[in-house]
Parts: C-alpha cells; structure tokens; sequence
C-alpha cells in the first residue's frame, strides 16, 4: 500500500500536473525524459530495441516497478506499427532511498528502461514508435507528468544501421541490470512471526552486505533492517514482513544485491521457491562496524604497497633481503648497470610471483572453492614442503651447500652470468617463504581484491609485490642507499650464517604446524625428510666432484618428496577438534550459530580469526589476547571469546571472512547484542581490545 507521499501525489495531479507533449525528448521541472533506439533503423522481422530514459535533477529520483513504501513506478504504453509487439521492460538495479521518513526504491541517477520491439518482416517505410510515459518525480515534495513520445525510423530489410552514441547508452545500461544468479544457487524463501527469510545455498555467494528488492509491494517493510548471516550452508537473509502483509501464491521475485566494501555493487534478479529457511537472529548484520572507512581502489594499492613492505621484515622473508643486500655490498660501485639489472630482475620474479598465485587463487574461486589469502597453507603437504625448502636454505647459508648462495645471489658478483637469473629466482622464493604471513594493511587490500573483477585483483596483487620488492628495487636504483650499507669485509660471512638461525626457527614453526593439521606421526616423516635432506647435503659436500655425491643428493631429494607426499594421507585421518563450549574451554569454537545463541543470551562476542600458520596471529594472541590485563576484561564484561581456526580449509569460516570485506587471517571482530560487528586492526594492542568490549 503507498503511504503519504502517494496521496500528495494524487493531489497534485489534480492541482495540475505537467501536461502531455509529442517529441522523442520532453524537458519538464527536476526531469528529462527520452525515447531512444539502440538502432538509426527499424529492421523489419527482427528484435529492435527502444529505451525509455529518465535523468532527474540531482537530489531528485523517480521510481523502480516496486515503488517501495511511497512514490509510483513509471509506466510505459506503446502504440506500435502493424504487427510489432512489445516486450516487458528491462529495469536498472534499484537503489534504496529515504524520503521524509520513508524508504523508497527507485533512482537518483540517469537510468535507462529498456524494451524489445518485434518488428513485422512486412514493415516498410518510415514507421513511428510512439510511447506514453507517466512518471513521479520527488524530492521533498513530489510532481507526477506524463508525456508522448515518438520515434521515426527508416525501415531496412537487412541488418539494422548502428548507431554508435545510442548503442553506448544502451551498453551501459544492460550493465547495470541484475544478472541472472549462478546456476548452482538453490533459492528458497519462507514466512513466519512476522519476518519474511530468503535462503541461498549449494554455490559461492557473494561477499559484502546485502539488500533485498522484492519486485512486489506488500511483501517486507521497507524501511526495516535487513539481517543477513553466512555458513557453511550459504546465505540466509532476515526482514519484517510489511503491515499489510499478502502471502504470495507461489515464488518471490526480486533483486538481491551485494555490497562488497568499498567494490563494485553486484546485482542479481531471483527467484525464490517456498521452502524452509531459519531465520536469522536478531543483532546479525551483513554489513560490519569498522573504525576504517571501506577503501576504495586507490585505497587498496596503498594497503597492498604497505603490506608488501612491511613483509620484508617477517623472519622468513628478511633473511632473503639481507642477504640480497649483502651481495650489492660484496659488488660496491663497480657495476651500477648490474645492480640495476638485478633489481629489476628481483622484482619481476616477485611481481610476477605474487600474479601467478592470484590467478590460482582467483581461477580457484571462480571454479566453486571457498578460498582466501593463505589458502595453499591449509595442505599440510604444502607447508612440508616449504619447511623442507626453508631448512635447506638455511644450510645453504650455514655453508653447507654452495648452490643455495648462488641461487640466492647472495655470493655472486653482480657482473658475472646469470646474476639476473639468480635475482630473478629470489624474488620467486620471496614470494614463497612470505606465504605464511599476513601484514599490517594486506587483509583490507586482499579482501577487496578478491571481492572485484580479475583485472582489478591482479593489479592489487601487484602492487602487493611492488611493495615487497621495494627495498631492494631502491637499493639497486638509488646508489646513496647502498653507501649508506656497511663496507665489505669478513664480517659478512658471519652475517650470511647468523642469518639462516632465522629460517631454522621458521622451518622448526612449519613442523609443528604440520603436527597440528595432520598430527606427530605426519611431523616424524617431515623431521625424517629433513635429515634425508641434510645427509644428502652432507654428502654433496664431502665428495664434491664425485658421481655419488651427486646420486646421494638426488636420492634424498627424492625421498623427502615422497615422505612429504605422504602426509596427505595422514593428514585425511585427523579429525578437528570437537566444538567446545565456553564454560569448558578459555575459547570457545566458533560458528554462527554459537555467535547467535550468545548474542541471544546478552553476551558480547570477540571472535578470532585466526590459523596456525599465520604468524601475526601467533603474536598477537601471545602478546595481547593471552595477557592477564584482556582476560581480566573478558572476565569482568561477561565476554565470550571465540576462535574460528583456519589453519585446515573450513568453507564456513571462508564465508565469514568474506561476509567481513576479507580474504584471510587475522581477523578480529566484536559483536555485542543488537549492534553490527566492530572489525580491530590485524596488530592489537590491549588498549583497542579492552576499548572496543567496553564501548
């Protein structure tokens, strides 16, 4: 039922509303209004499509074809040549609008409504479209008009004349139709205790809030919040039913929207079949509280930059640096084209590096796997790998094999052969020794990749390995920055070996990792592999320049391979642990129903996103989560702390991730009784935990 503004609509037709006029344009008060074809001809026997377009003066909008709580949709009337028929009108997503009090749905923007004409195959001559066009036009006060329109084109019996301006009018506004959703959605939608409950389930939904249309009024109250909630299941979405609620006969119609922060809206028309849909709770949100504004583009590329430059100072990737650093002190001033060159080269094996893994992750995503940033850490057989990796780097740089130098560069001089080739190959293991790690500013960049288009994920991937590579891209190209570096000399040996303690701790942390995914007998094979590695290592430097020394190398590559190849299976048979309650355990194990039953009961939630193998969420829970100062303040405000551990793939906790504009771990978020969720920076402090819980 339309409200007060449709009652002062009426009135003012009858006060005098704009009268009827013929032209294919009429220009009427806070108003435009057009008949345009796509094409410059009408081809006869073929589909020709014509638009309605409507440009409101900026702060006024006209409606969509569920006006919402007040206003009236536009309507349209053709009067056609012989033997043409009109199609339905195609409509434009529509935005949410708020007008005296009530929300409307409609469009503040130009907005094209779009119509196929099936022409006769006998059509001849200049034929004439004509359109009868009614509209409403609001701001603070609301002015209906009405017009005709006409349209003359030439007819052709072949392919229509283009009309290159028309047609990119008509681009643009296909572009912003709903798409049809994925084939793969099971859409269901159910009624009860005054709530109207839309279910998505069986495919990968979307991140960011949501907003639901329906194409119908008298379904849901407009102006009530929509509660959206994500699980393993899908995407379920909770309203108040309208006032004068009409139960449909069949299936709902509309058009669901979702909101990625700071991203692109994307639009999609459903359908919903009755079935059985739980609704969500109250004080469940699709969109979170966040002290940082959502980023934009330019906002992402910044974040990814920082990112990238903050993880050369992880204990898995400085080693890299420094050692890189060490062989432009080894070269001096000798070579600055070399120098140069290398860094370039450096670069573009990360840079190209961290585009290979987003095509992965994002070719992933788009075949139905529910993955984020970190994804390939959840196989325990790929973090065997990189502990077998960082363990033989780290012998490398105790002097136990010549080749790891080389290939790191670190004791070549930047003139001979292949230095660019080696430089380029650090910058790939760059990329891959920093995979378990998550800087300051990368959960916002990566979470807004991954929710755009592919041509825009690349770009902030890139800008993510730009920042990596940064430093030494400066050193090479700045050369006051490299005499700012120490002078060479014997010192630097040491250094090279002081450096691989950092990786022996690294490759020490992956092992207890694979304990925890695939449990002590899956970490006994990776310890045996390891000293596989090491005697063939051991061997290659004793007998240098003998064939068995290198036989012995490649046998114990081979059986740490086929040893880590095995923690798969091992892996299958461990199970999780079992869900906790909060009274067992200091942190309960998350899920969206457990978040909902204690919101329920009144309780403040601070949930954990957080794995194993993520090393800024290590520290952070040591360092502030674990402190007696914020479990103290868990304790005194009745807060209940959750942890929703990623460190093996859990599709659930994916979704969760994306529902919060993210890609990976940390994550931390408060949630208190009918409030949205307030997101934390990925480095805590006690000081913003113990603010945020007590706001």
């Amino acid at each position: 039922m339309h409200k007060l503004l449709t009652f002062l609509s009426l009135f003012a037709v009858l006060a005098g509303a704009v009268p009827a006029s013929a032209a294919d344009t009429v220009q009427v008060p806070h108003l435009r209004v057009a008949l345009i074809a796509e094409n410059a001809t009408w081809g006869a026997g073929q589909t020709n499509w014509v638009g309605i377009e409507l440009t409101p003066q900026s702060g006024w909008h006209s409606y969509w074809k569920n006006p919402g709580e007040a206003g009236l949709a536009t309507q349209v009337g053709w009067t056609l040549p012989a033997g043409a028929i009109a199609g339905p009108l195609d409509w434009p997503a529509p935005t949410r609008l708020e007008t005296t009090g009530l929300v409307d749905y409609g469009y503040d923007t130009p907005h094209l409504l779009m119509a196929p004409l099936h022409m006769p195959a006998n059509l001849q001559g200049p034929a004439t479209v004509r359109a009868h066009v009614s509209w409403l036009v609001c701001k603070d006060i609301c002015i209906p008009g009405d017009a005709e329109l006409t349209l003359t084109r030439p007819a052709t019996t072949g392919p229509a004349k283009h009309d290159p301006l028309t047609q990119k009018r008509f681009a643009a506004a296909r572009a912003r139709l709903p798409q049809a959703p994925p084939g793969d959605w099971n859409i269901h939608y159910a009624a009860s205790d005054g709530t109207i409950s839309l279910g998505i389930s069986g495919g990968s939904v979307p991140s960011g809030a949501v907003q639901f249309y329906p194409a119908k009024p008298e379904l849901i109250d407009a102006s009530a919040a929509q509660r959206s909630a994500r699980d393993a299941a899908g995407l379920r979405l909770t309203t108040a039913a309208a006032r004068h609620f009409q139960a449909p006969a069949g299936n709902v119609a509309g058009v669901l929207e979702f909101t990625p922060r700071g991203a692109v809206t994307r639009a999609y028309a459903i359908e919903a079949q009755p079935g059985a849909v739980q609704p969500v709770s109250e004080g469940a949100y699709g969109a979170p509280e966040t002290p940082f504004s959502a980023p934009g583009f330019m906002a992402a590329l910044l974040f990814a930059l920082l990112g990238g430059l903050v993880l050369n100072l992880m204990p898995c990737v400085f080693p890299v640096l420094a050692i890189k650093a060490v062989g432009v002190m080894q070269a001096g001033a000798s070579d600055r084209r070399g120098q140069r060159l290398q860094a370039l080269a450096y670069t573009a094996g990360v840079i190209l590096s961290c585009a290979a893994a987003a095509a992965l992750l994002l070719g992933l995503r788009r075949g139905g796997e529910a993955l984020g940033w970190g994804f390939q850490l959840q196989s325990p057989i790929f973090v065997a790998f990189l502990a077998c990796l960082i363990f033989v780097l780290g012998l490398s740089l105790s002097g136990m094999a010549e080749f790891g130098t080389r290939w790191m560069g670190s004791g070549q001089i930047l003139t001979r052969h292949g230095g660019a080739r080696g430089a380029f190959f650090t910058g790939v293991l760059a990329v891959v020794v920093a995979s378990p790690c998550t800087a300051p500013f990368m959960g916002t960049a990566m979470g807004y990749a991954l929710a755009q288009p592919a041509g825009i994920a690349l770009v902030v991937f890139v800008a993510l390995g730009f920042g990596l590579a940064s430093p030494f891209l400066a050193i090479g190209f700045f050369p006051q920055l490299a005499r700012r570096l120490p002078r060479p000399g014997a010192w630097m040996e040491t250094f090279k070996q002081l450096m691989a303690f950092p990786l022996y701790f690294t490759a020490v942390w992956l092992v207890w990792i694979v304990t925890r995914q695939a449990g002590p007998d899956a970490a006994a094979l990776l310890l045996i592999a390891l000293i596989v590695l090491a005697a063939g290592l051991w061997a290659r430097m004793r007998w240098p320049h003998a064939r068995l020394s290198a036989a012995a190398l490649g046998a114990g590559v081979l059986a740490a391979g086929v040893l880590c190849l095995q923690l798969g299976a091992l892996g299958g048979t461990i199970n999780r642990p079992a869900a906790t309650t909060i009274e067992a355990a200091p942190a309960g194990a998350w899920s969206p129903q457990h978040v909902a039953a204690l919101q329920a009961a009144g309780r403040t939630v601070f949930i954990d996103f957080t794995a194993d193998w993520c090393l800024t969420c290590k520290v952070n829970e040591r360092v502030v989560l674990d402190s007696a100062r914020v479990q103290k303040a868990f304790a005194a405000g009745n807060v209940a702390y959750l942890k929703a551990d990623w460190t093996r793939r859990d599709p659930a906790i994916t979704q969760a991730l994306a529902g919060y504009g993210r890609a990976g771990v940390p994550l931390y978020v408060v949630a208190k009784p009918g409030r949205a969720p307030r997101i934390l920076p990925q480095l805590l402090t006690s000081h913003a935990v113990i603010a945020a819980i007590q706001e």
